[in-house]
């Protein structure tokens, strides 16, 4: 997204540089065109407010509350098992997920925000404690990236998901 931007900003100088002499370079609007203005204080308040959503849905099992916050075509990516595509598969796995354990302490943490567009790109680490049914609570702590999309309504979702823990694997 960067690499475009770049490259609409620098076209109109070189169509400009390449007129021949005495004649005038059309100013294309398709080459002027900048990415829309973000308000990145905004994008980050909407990832705060959505990830406190989401860390009160994986404390409380609620697999509808997990699944609205990512947009119909999302993929997730955890650690041990296949990736997880759209919403229905998403809604099944969270269920199948919170069936077999129960996820407390759950904390998210930013380290960075980069926003291009209509995409952000939001990097960060995790901390949580899990529980498997009939079994003793684990911590267990991670990194994630996570790409979220701007909807037509202005809000932002959850566009990919991919996160792993820190521990290596047991078994």
């Amino acid at each position: 997204m960067r690499h475009t931007a770049r490259l609409c900003a620098t076209l109109p100088l070189f169509v400009a540089a390449c007129a021949p002499k005495g004649e005038t370079a059309v100013n294309d609007s398709a080459a002027t065109v900048t990415a829309p203005a973000v308000d990145p204080a905004a994008v980050r308040q909407a990832v705060d407010q959505t990830n406190a959503k989401m860390t009160a849905a994986l404390q409380s099992g609620d697999t509808a509350a997990m699944a609205s916050v990512y947009q119909d075509d999302a993929v997730v990516m955890m650690s041990g098992m296949p990736a997880w595509h759209g919403h229905a598969d998403i809604a099944t796995n969270g269920r199948g997920m919170f069936d077999a354990m129960k996820l407390s302490d759950v904390k998210f943490n930013t380290t960075s925000l980069d926003i291009a567009g209509d995409y952000a790109i939001e990097t960060g680490t995790y901390e949580m404690t899990v529980t498997p049914k009939g079994g003793k609570p684990a911590p267990d702590k991670g990194k994630y990236i996570t790409v979220w999309k701007k909807q037509a309504d202005g809000s932002w979702k959850v566009y990919r998901d991919i996160s792993n823990s820190d521990s290596a694997p047991k078994g």
